[in-house]
């Protein structure tokens, strides 16, 4: 064998060993492309139950059955400068810890009323100023995520372009 070609062989391989540690996350891939913003699927989860307590599914289409909780981090990542998003994200990390702290349990885990009475201890009691800015932002774009979708335009209030009808030959007023 020609020495030339085993080092080189050696160096692919070597190559290779050293890229393949960089290319493996020990996060679990989420179900959206972000540009900026990092989180786990764990986090993701966390996310969406967050949304679908915010807007639930009742008789209509609850927040996390739209992917609201997509929007929410697709405008997070193209919208916000780096420090929002900072923040942002550790106000999702911190969720379950004050969830824990405050309920015993993981917010997941926990019952719509008990998730209700978290989000609502975080707005208005002296929480964490991540988690607050967290849960203000969350609750902005999911409503406005929700009042924006296709379902709610087309099933919950259908959209008209033009909110009257244009009649042609209507008597307004009669002259006696």
């Amino acid at each position: 064998m020609n020495r030339r070609v085993w080092i080189k062989q050696i160096a692919i391989v070597g190559g290779a060993i050293l890229l393949i540690p960089a290319c493996q996350d020990d996060r679990g891939a989420i179900s959206l492309k972000l540009k900026f913003i990092r989180i786990s699927d764990k986090e993701e989860s966390l996310l969406s139950g967050v949304v679908e307590t915010i807007i639930p599914e009742t008789g209509t289409y609850g927040a996390k059955k739209l992917n609201l909780y997509h929007f929410l981090l697709k405008m997070m990542d193209d919208c916000y400068d780096d420090k929002q998003q900072e923040i942002y994200v550790k106000g999702l990390r911190q969720l379950n810890n004050y969830s824990r702290e405050q309920a015993g349990n993981s917010f997941n885990k926990l019952t719509h009323s008990d998730k209700l009475t978290i989000l609502r201890s975080i707005e208005k009691g002296k929480s964490i100023e991540d988690l607050k800015y967290f849960l203000a932002e969350t609750r902005k774009w999911v409503i406005k995520g929700y009042n924006t979708s296709e379902y709610f335009m087309t099933k919950i209030i259908p959209y008209e372009l033009v909110p009257s009808r244009f009649h042609v030959c209507v008597k307004i007023f009669s002259v006696s």
